[in-house]
């Protein structure tokens, strides 16, 4: 058996004599990717891979193989138009499970509830083994300073997205073209470990931000002008929501998402990094930081 380990997970490929399978656990700070996988493929069965097997109190599960890796489909032929067929149907099984919030964080998804989050600012904020002070890739007091300013304005982002027409659901919250699969015509989504119960719409920071890396369209910020593809991503994602609230609203609500859900990518290193060593620290360790300093940087006017 050939394995991946990480500090979040451990993956092991399994040979079988009717091919490759795979087993997976994740470390338990993390969502708990077996229960949620199959939640989430009972739920879409045509858009998450289904299990062969579970043991869900350890975390663990057995995939089948689910076919090429979207990143190295696109290696071989850059086609924006797969993220325009797997967003739509992404969004259509976030609508199917908005407001069952007791149930995805029964099945071990993260709570990154709008009404959540200012809380988890200010505790992140606190815990200075996250925030390298004094470190060339850390944080600096005046840094630090500012963002600590910045929290009413982000309780204030918060609380907008709580009132907002569309509910909370499941985020993947690392959604990109290594988590999804593309074999036989039918796209599956994988790795479930960084999700939680957030708004919906956050998904679009790590995707959009992805996408236009993999094809050089410029990066993505939440208040700044984009590449037109990847408005047009935005808007093929967004057209589930359409019957919700006018278009003009929707792109908002997708930028104080997006926006807030920089925390989300923070707060992730600090459960995922709990196991590394010092040499997957030094590669890593500067992420909480750099989420931080990026969420400063982009505040909204």
């Amino acid at each position: 058996m050939e394995p991946r380990p990480r500090p979040w997970s451990i993956v092991l490929t399994v040979p079988t004599s009717t091919g490759a399978c795979y087993f997976k656990t994740t470390a338990p700070e993390m969502a708990n990717d077996a229960a949620l996988t199959d939640l989430l493929a009972r739920e879409a069965p045509d858009l998450v891979l289904a299990p062969i097997a579970l043991d869900l109190d350890r975390r663990w599960m057995l995939l089948p193989d689910g076919g090429p890796r979207l990143r190295d489909v696109l290696a071989e032929t850059a086609d924006l138009s797969h993220w325009e067929r797997i967003l739509p149907a992404y969004a259509q099984l976030q609508r199917r499970l908005e407001g069952r919030d007791s149930q995805l964080l029964a099945a071990g998804a993260l709570d990154r509830r709008p009404q959540r989050m200012p809380e988890l600012f200010d505790q992140v904020l606190d815990d200075g083994e996250w925030l390298m002070f004094g470190e060339p890739d850390g944080l600096t007091d005046h840094q630090l300073a500012r963002l600590r300013a910045l929290s009413p304005r982000y309780a204030e982002a918060c609380a907008e997205l709580e009132t907002a027409a569309i509910g909370s659901s499941i985020q993947h919250d690392d959604l990109h073209d290594g988590n999804v699969l593309a074999g036989d015509g039918r796209y599956r989504v994988i790795d479930w470990g960084d999700s939680g119960v957030a708004h919906p719409f956050s998904t679009l920071l790590v995707t959009l931000r992805s996408v236009g890396n993999a094809f050089e369209l410029g990066d993505w910020t939440p208040f700044l002008p984009a590449a037109p593809e990847l408005e047009r991503l935005r808007d093929a994602y967004l057209e589930p929501w359409s019957d919700r609230l006018p278009r003009e609203e929707l792109v908002r609500l997708v930028r104080v998402a997006c926006w807030t859900g920089m925390l989300a990518r923070a707060l992730i290193w600090t459960l995922g990094m709990r196991h590394a060593t010092d040499i997957e620290l030094s590669e890593w360790h500067s992420a909480v930081p750099a989420w931080l300093t990026e969420l400063l940087n982009n505040a909204p006017a």
